[in-house]
């Protein structure tokens, strides 16, 4: 096996990101015994020299502007079950462990993303889209995963032996141990793995109690660190509390990403794609706004959903500002994944038709398109029906016919060559009108091409009945 820790250390201060960048120091904060330190901060905290740990009376010394919000663990949770969701991309055993990490095992995905660098690329590269700072720990065992990913060591220990090297020099602050323990390291002058290792289990029992031998086993795999697999839930609705108001739409578009990034992970771990999605947009006085998205095909492609919903949102007026946004799938259905060929290793694939639709409608409206659709009737003039696209799927075949059909018939006035055989359309028995046609396909010189015909009882004249594009 091989585990992946995904670990975010500044995973509350990443939240407030994706609602509003500040100028100012900004940090959270939370109850530490019986005095309120810092748990997590920006960058200009940082470069001031508040960092974690800090007590707040020491943070407002060195900063007086410094912005606090309360740590909250709801939303904490909330957070990473979404991040577990989006996590489901990358492997289909998603362990999430309160409070900023996530634990993948990735083996099985290699050959999948192109090998180790690729997958870790991207998932560097989807984190940073989200606004996350995220540091990943590799290893063959789960607790050994997570200490290089708390020690920031991100060289791939792929082998035990490598494993082994990587851990020696990490300092013992690393471990998950109470304070008691941690107290007795330092008085003990342990600085560092390796140390620890170095003293027999049963002196080490006895001296600092089954903790640290009990990490240490875990470490090596002689005792087991249960990951539970994370399930996605049987439906998705996930929402994201702003921390600022939105005054527009616009200011959406962040939190929106994030949600649709737990969307996609969702759907790809079902193998769904989603067809209708409902955006609803949460006000403090006013009814909440609700944005329908509808799609001719299901789709589980993330660009396409967020090209969508903003071109709708942008569409969107708001009584007043946002404060809440929740994302909910109303209609899934399973999805065909694009196979490769054979011998062609990539295959650059086109935009599809059902895209260019669905981005049509979010952009111009849904009662803005039509397509035409057959109608049980022969006449070119009464068989076809404009339908919206919305309620109807396009032919996945158009037949030989023009797209612009004249209104009447009307005779030709210039010498017209036949390119095609007559092909014969009447009415039905039943019908007022003796209809009797005979339509070809013909062209003039300069190369326009028409569709034509002649009545079975007046072959003589050619009428021009439709012009092809």
């Amino acid at each position: 096996m091989l585990w992946a820790c995904l670990y975010f250390p500044q995973l509350p201060i990443d939240r407030q990101r994706a609602t509003h960048t500040s100028d100012l120091p900004t940090a959270v904060i939370h109850q530490h015994g019986s005095r309120k330190q810092i748990m997590a901060c920006n960058s200009i905290a940082t470069e001031l020299g508040i960092h974690c740990g800090l007590a707040l009376n020491s943070a407002y010394a060195i900063a007086p502007n410094l912005q606090t919000n309360e740590y909250l663990e709801d939303e904490q949770q909330a957070h990473l079950h979404q991040l577990a969701l989006w996590a489901l991309r990358y492997s289909s055993w998603v362990t999430p462990r309160m409070p900023a990490t996530i634990l993948l095992e990735i083996k099985a995905s290699l050959k999948l993303f192109g090998g180790l660098d690729a997958l870790l690329a991207q998932l560097h590269d989807d984190a940073a889209a989200q606004g996350l700072n995220m540091l990943i720990g590799l290893a063959p065992t789960s607790t050994a995963a997570s200490l290089f990913a708390y020690a920031g060591i991100e060289e791939p220990a792929r082998s035990t032996k490598t494993m082994q090297r990587l851990l020696d020099n990490i300092p013992v602050e690393y471990l998950t141990l109470d304070e008691f323990t941690q107290r007795g390291l330092r008085q003990s002058g342990i600085r560092v793995l390796k140390q620890l290792i170095d003293i027999p289990p049963a002196a080490l029992t006895r001296r600092f109690g089954h903790q640290c031998t009990d990490i240490i086993y875990k470490l090596n795999g002689t005792l087991p660190d249960p990951c539970p697999a994370f399930i996605a839930p049987d439906t998705f609705s996930q929402a994201f509390d702003l921390t600022l108001e939105a005054p527009d739409t616009n200011a959406l578009t962040f939190p929106l990403n994030r949600l649709l990034n737990a969307l996609g992970g969702y759907l790809k771990s079902g193998d769904h794609g989603v067809k209708s999605l409902d955006i609803i947009l949460y006000h403090h006085r006013s009814a909440p706004t609700v944005v329908a998205l509808r799609f001719l095909s299901a789709t589980a492609d993330h660009r396409h959903l967020l090209k969508v919903a903003k071109e709708r949102l942008a569409n969107t007026s708001l009584p007043e500002p946002v404060t809440r946004v929740k994302i909910k799938a109303t209609e899934l259905a399973d999805i065909e994944r694009d196979g490769k060929d054979l011998f062609q290793k990539s295959q650059a694939q086109p935009t599809s038709i059902q895209h260019v639709f669905d981005n049509l409608m979010a952009r111009l409206g849904k009662d803005a398109l039509y397509t035409a659709l057959p109608d049980d009737d022969h006449r070119p003039e009464k068989a076809w029906l404009a339908a919206m696209l919305e309620t109807k799927q396009p032919p996945s075949e158009w037949p030989a016919r023009p797209l612009w059909l004249l209104p009447e018939p009307r005779p030709a006035t210039e010498i017209l060559t036949l390119a095609t055989r007559p092909e014969r359309i009447e009415n039905g028995w039943w019908g007022d009108d003796d209809v009797r046609r005979d339509y070809c396909i013909a062209h003039n010189k300069k190369g326009s091409y028409f569709w034509v015909f002649r009545l079975r009882q007046q072959p003589a004249t050619l009428f021009i009945h439709g012009i092809f594009a």
